[in-house]
């Protein structure tokens, strides 16, 4: 399943979609002839372990949509299970690859307001991230650490956009000089990104590539792939 999901990645998201809802169409076929078998069962468990778990390297809720919202509407789902999956299926709809993405304002290190529109250059990597976590300061080496990274910075083509949106504000100013000085960091002063569920942002760090209008290119991508997509724009 891990191999499917992979090749699944490397096609066109069109194609990919429509693999994933041929799948669940099969699955469903197959469940209603043959009611004493678990592969339905099986087969749901692996597609989400795979597409939508937030530390799987495969994720990607473009290509989980059709599969998760055939969960939400279908009868062979629990009833109790449907709103779980009908919740998910929503913000899987959220920022779509192709789509622009929701505008948020926040404030800087500095202490200016400022908004992600208000970023221009022609890419953008918008991190979801905490100071404080582990694996938000390993995201953090290896993006400072790419020569990619850095020689796009330079140029003025990419500018990296990571923004905290929890609470503890403290917390996040006393860590604030652990960014790279290159980095556009800050806080969301509204707390809207949690509160408004304009991003859904399930676990951190969570990373998207977006173009000069803001047009969603990756979503919340493990940073290899946006670290390729980078890499494939300086050839």
């Amino acid at each position: 399943m891990g191999l499917w999901a992979t090749l699944l990645d490397r096609l066109p998201l069109e194609d990919g979609a429509a693999a994933t809802a041929r799948l669940y169409d099969r699955l469903d076929a197959f469940e209603r002839h043959d009611t004493a078998s678990t592969v339905f069962e099986e087969m749901v468990r692996l597609t989400t372990k795979y597409l939508y778990d937030a530390n799987s390297s495969c994720r990607n809720e473009d290509l989980y949509l059709p599969f998760v919202s055939r969960l939400g509407r279908s009868d062979l789902v629990e009833k109790g299970l449907r709103a779980g999956y009908e919740w998910d299926a929503r913000m899987c709809a959220l920022n779509r690859v192709g789509t622009p993405a929701a505008d948020f304002s926040f404030t800087d290190t500095r202490g200016r307001v400022r908004t992600l529109y208000g970023i221009k250059a022609e890419y953008t990597v918008l991190i979801f991230g905490n100071p404080g976590c582990e694996a938000c300061r390993e995201m953090t080496e290896t993006m400072a650490a790419s020569e990619t990274v850095a020689s796009l910075l330079r140029e003025g083509r990419l500018q990296v956009v990571d923004v905290y949106i929890d609470r503890e504000i403290e917390d996040w100013k006393a860590h604030a000089d652990s960014y790279p000085a290159a980095w556009i960091n800050g806080y969301d002063h509204n707390y809207a990104i949690r509160r408004d569920m304009n991003y859904h942002v399930r676990a951190i760090p969570s990373m998207y590539l977006l173009s000069r209008e803001k047009s969603v290119l990756l979503k919340d991508a493990p940073q290899e792939k946006i670290l390729r997509m980078l890499e494939a724009a300086t050839r």
